[in-house]
């Protein structure tokens, strides 16, 4: 018997070894977006940090979006509910007084999302944040829209989700009846919109914002512009007809089709009613991850990549790439290492009680409020 007890020790040392590497959950390298399942492109991780990044200048109000791939890629946890409040509190998330914090998370290979809460939100706010996740996050990730729905779920949970402190709106009552008593002038829309613009000229943060929104209409606009405006005839001249998306699709290629069906490009097709000149412009879908394929050269190329040995503190892990593509059905797999989990010595002691910075959060807590969801 002691024999079998040694061997079962002897065998058994290795797993040990490799739970004990395990962190209860990821450390943060921002207080905005932490995409560890690197499933967020450039561009969208970038607009989900504006929204982050104005609702702390706005409100002062913490909220950071987390992505992991599975929870098993941690020390063990009963369910999302538990991982994300350790996470929570480790990290700690919102100010530390008013424990208004907000976090949005997504294991992406469990299939799992949720909106955990700081405590001092009433219990009425979950039903809010379940609301969120079953009509904001879950039909867009059914559509396999992971960016948008993310980005999504972050408007809905800082525009929806109220914390006692937030401010009520006011109305003044005006009696009716009273003659001695002189009415306030009402101010006009317009007048109240120029205020605003006054204001926020003049604060740094606000300044800061509203150059923001106008390199944003700019950009949209531009690219509206661009897509819708009148073309003419490269052969005769004359203004060209935009045709609709059922007309369309008869001078569109496979690739082309298959390319607005994984939503990676949306095509315009203009003709000319004078020679039948066909002139057809492709143009990118925001935050999509397709990629070109390098065999159909269409941005069909879909990846996945799964796990196959977590990074520990003290080695590297391994992913496996799955590369497909929806158009040729080519298919490719690569094997990638992912870099060891480092632990900053201090990256406890920068959850200050303090206000939030651009490296730390307020010291938050969540006694677990919140709502969570599959897909």
């Amino acid at each position: 018997m002691f024999r079998i007890l040694i061997v079962l020790a002897v065998a058994l040392l290795p797993a040990l070894g490799h739970a004990q590497d395990k962190l209860p959950y990821p450390q943060h390298y921002t207080v905005l977006t932490n995409d560890f399942a690197d499933i967020l492109s450039p561009e969208a991780e970038a607009a989900i940090n504006a929204e982050l990044s104005a609702a702390r200048a706005r409100s002062g109000r913490e909220m950071t979006v987390v992505t992991i791939r599975s929870r098993e890629d941690y020390l063990p946890s009963a369910d999302i509910v538990s991982f994300s409040k350790a996470l929570f509190n480790g990290w700690g998330i919102g100010n530390s007084e008013k424990n208004d914090g907000l976090l949005l998370l997504v294991a992406i290979d469990d299939r799992e999302i949720r909106i955990a809460l700081g405590a001092g939100y009433p219990a009425r706010q979950d039903g809010v944040a379940a609301r969120i996740i079953q009509t904001q996050i879950v039909p867009a990730f059914r559509e396999g829209r992971i960016a948008d729905g993310i980005l999504a779920g972050t408007r809905a949970a800082l525009s929806q989700i109220r914390h006692p402190s937030d401010a009520e709106p006011t109305l003044s009552v005006v009696p009716t009846g009273a003659q001695d008593i002189q009415q306030r002038p009402v101010a006009k829309p317009e007048g109240v919109v120029q205020n605003v613009l006054a204001f926020m000229g003049d604060h740094p943060l606000g300044a800061a914002f509203l150059a923001a929104l106008t390199a944003l209409a700019g950009f949209f606009g531009g690219r509206y512009v661009q897509r819708y405006r009148p073309r003419k005839c490269p052969q005769c001249g004359n203004v060209m007809l935009r045709l609709g998306q059922a007309q369309e699709d008869q001078y569109l290629e496979h690739g082309q089709l298959v390319e607005e069906r994984v939503k990676s490009k949306d095509y315009g097709v203009w003709f000319c009613t004078n020679d039948e000149h066909v002139t057809v412009i492709g143009y990118p879908v925001l935050f999509s991850k397709k990629a070109a394929c390098p065999q159909c050269n269409y941005h069909t190329y879909e990846t996945e990549r799964f796990v196959k040995t977590p990074a520990t503190t003290s080695s590297e892990g391994v992913a496996q790439l799955n590369h497909s593509c929806h158009n040729c059905h080519h298919k490719a797999t690569e094997t990638v290492s992912i870099p060891r989990v480092t632990e900053s010595s201090n990256s406890r002691s920068s959850f200050s009680s303090g206000g939030s910075s651009s490296s730390s959060f307020g010291g938050g807590s969540s006694s677990g409020g919140g709502a969570s969801g599959s897909w």
